[in-house]
């Protein structure tokens, strides 16, 4: 068969599968994305070398479409503070820029690790840490919140995430309402999918062992197969989990995350 025919089959459903999970666990999707390229981008011909590159730009590029759509529904409820997200864009951006100028500079297994970790941290925060902890205090306004968006910016450019996952819990432990938090980490997928889509193209434009069709580190045919197959498997998605509880949902989720994060360290260390 031919390698494009194969790959274009394969990515379907892996666009089928993951836009399941996303929509079954309620998430924006990266998570899940990168565990699956980062296992099955070396079967159709991707170099160890830019393996998480290609991995992190293209999953990068799938964060807009799902931002946009989430960012549009999450203003019209009235959740979105405009004023808050202005000021926040601005350390997004730096953050998310930042990342990308170092992201051509770091290893396959650095920028591995780096996810593992990442999603490992995120899995015990569901798991054990989700609502523990609150505060009262206003929150966090000029500089303090320019830097906890090019924090956030920074993370997720590294990982390939939306930064979203981290964006919520952050945003309501320092005092914004949770609903207001959910709206601003739908919108900065907006800012660093974008962002670390560019960055991705422009670092990646004379990577020699870039896969063909691609921009960059951007792959167009996984880009171009998984995105309508994920807004197709969605709902399915939705769908399920609405006969699960809340918790269920997010004991598996947590589980899920876990069980990855560790399988990929043990693949690093042997």
């Amino acid at each position: 068969m031919d390698d494009l025919v194969l790959r274009i089959i394969i990515f379907a459903i892996v666009g089928l599968v993951s836009g399941f999970i996303s929509g079954l666990f309620g998430i924006g999707g990266s998570t899940v994305r990168l565990p699956i390229f980062i296992y099955l981008l070396p079967w159709v011909g991707i170099e160890q070398s830019v393996l998480m590159h290609v991995a992190s730009a293209t999953s990068m590029a799938l964060v807009i479409p799902s931002a946009i759509t989430a960012t549009r529904k999450q203003y019209a409820l009235g959740n979105l503070d405009v004023g808050f997200y202005k000021t926040w864009v601005i350390g997004l951006f730096i953050g998310v820029a930042l990342g990308a100028i170092l992201l051509p500079h770091g290893s396959t297994e650095i920028l591995q690790t780096l996810f593992a970790v990442y999603i490992l941290l995120v899995g015990f925060y569901i798991a054990f840490g989700r609502g523990r902890f609150s505060s009262r205090s206003k929150p966090p306004s000029g500089g303090k919140r320019i830097g906890i968006a090019s924090f956030v910016g920074l993370v997720a450019a590294l990982t390939g995430t939306s930064g979203g996952t981290l964006t919520t819990p952050i945003l309501s432990t320092c005092g914004l309402a949770l609903e207001k938090a959910i709206a601003i980490a739908s919108a900065t997928g907006l800012v660093t999918g974008s962002i670390a889509t560019i960055g991705g193209i422009l670092s990646g434009w004379h990577a020699p062992d870039r896969p063909s069709y691609s921009l960059g580190y951007v792959d167009l045919v996984i880009f171009v197969v998984m995105m309508p197959t994920v807004m197709i498997s969605a709902p399915w998605g939705v769908s399920v989990g609405e006969k699960f509880s809340e918790t269920t949902l997010q004991r598996t989720y947590a589980a899920l995350l876990i069980l990855v994060g560790l399988d990929l360290l043990r693949r690093l260390a042997f």
